[in-house]
């Protein structure tokens, strides 16, 4: 799988998509603000590695200052689409005002979220 860089922007600012591919992993490492006018984006992206037949994913949010509800219906159609697929879909590096999101909202309960990508990565291996 080449490496692939997008740079988006949105509403809120940029981000940054960066994916490359580890032991049959897809991990899309994202930067800055994820909106409703860039959050399309990787929804397109994941569908297109899962056309490819890829449906391992970790999605890297070290470094995401600001998401808004759009994104996390990316997530969820995301995860719906892989696991149907027999895939996964996990999450890495929360942290911040999009972690703050997700304790609201007990995304916790819906989606695998790890420490780091290490982790996550070690997830998909078990």
């Amino acid at each position: 799988m080449e490496k692939i860089h997008k740079e988006i922007l949105g509403m809120m600012g940029k981000i940054d998509i960066d994916c490359r591919d580890e032991a049959g992993v897809v991990i899309i490492d994202l930067r800055g603000q994820l909106d409703v006018y860039n959050s399309g984006e990787l929804q397109r992206l994941v569908d297109a590695y899962v056309a490819r037949g890829l449906c391992r994913f970790v999605v890297n949010l070290e470094e995401v200052t600001y998401m808004d509800s759009s994104t996390i219906s990316v997530f969820l159609h995301s995860l719906q689409k892989v696991q149907k697929l027999e895939g996964r879909f996990f999450l890495a590096a929360i942290s911040g005002a999009p972690k703050q999101v997700f304790d609201m909202a007990k995304l916790h309960e819906v989606f695998n979220v790890y420490e780091d990508v290490s982790s996550a990565l070690d997830a998909h291996d078990s």
